[in-house]
């Protein structure tokens, strides 16, 4: 996966060489990016570890020259393989290999702040809005599921770099936070992306 990844990244060098742009008011950058996560908290008691599974969209309107306003939407899968575990549900006992997965999309709408120089520009941004969850617990021929919409917040930091006049290359690291709910649990998970875009 990691030879995949990396022949891509390098196949799109001679892609994104060329002029340096600038960002301009009224500019919108639309954004794909790799989005790999690292459990924490109650996600990582149920899921823990470092996930690949993780990809998010984003568009982001420029209304200053240093301020932008836009729209996210992520997905990410965390999963767990817990041998000989015995738990209980209902009236049932039941011990054996388990498969546990939580799935995430969130919404949000962002506001980053940049400080602009010379090609490149880092940022710091925060998303509002809200996260569908799933857990799911597989063991034999059971599965056992529970699902929730969440408030979500995401504060993020990140470098967008432009790669020449209309692309630009990014890196971020941004995290993922929804408070429990119900019986449901809180869901919080650290997020790395790397993406391309255009605008």
């Amino acid at each position: 996966m990691k030879k995949y990844i990396a022949i891509f990244i390098i196949s799109l060098v001679p892609f994104f060489a060329g002029a340096q742009g600038e960002n301009s008011v009224g500019e919108t950058v639309f954004m794909v990016n790799y989005l790999p996560s690292l459990s924490l908290g109650e996600t990582a008691d149920f899921t823990s570890g470092f996930s690949p599974r993780g990809i998010d969209f984003e568009a982001n309107k420029f209304i200053t020259e240093d301020l932008s306003v836009g729209f996210n939407v992520s997905w990410n899968v965390f999963r767990e393989k817990i041998s000989g575990e015995t738990f209980e549900y209902e009236d049932l006992t039941i011990t054996g290999t388990q498969f546990r997965y939580v799935n995430t999309t969130p919404l949000d709408v962002n506001v980053k702040k940049y400080f602009v120089m010379e090609g490149a520009a880092p940022y710091v941004g925060v998303g509002l809005g809200t996260m569908y969850a799933k857990q799911t617990n597989e063991i034999g021929v059971f599965s056992l599921n529970e699902d929730k919409w969440l408030f979500h917040v995401a504060p993020e930091v990140g470098i967008i770099y432009d790669a020449s006049r209309n692309n630009v290359l990014s890196f971020k690291v941004k995290y993922n936070y929804g408070p429990k709910a119900g019986d449901f649990p809180s869901v919080s998970y650290l997020s790395f992306g790397l993406g391309i875009g255009l605008k």
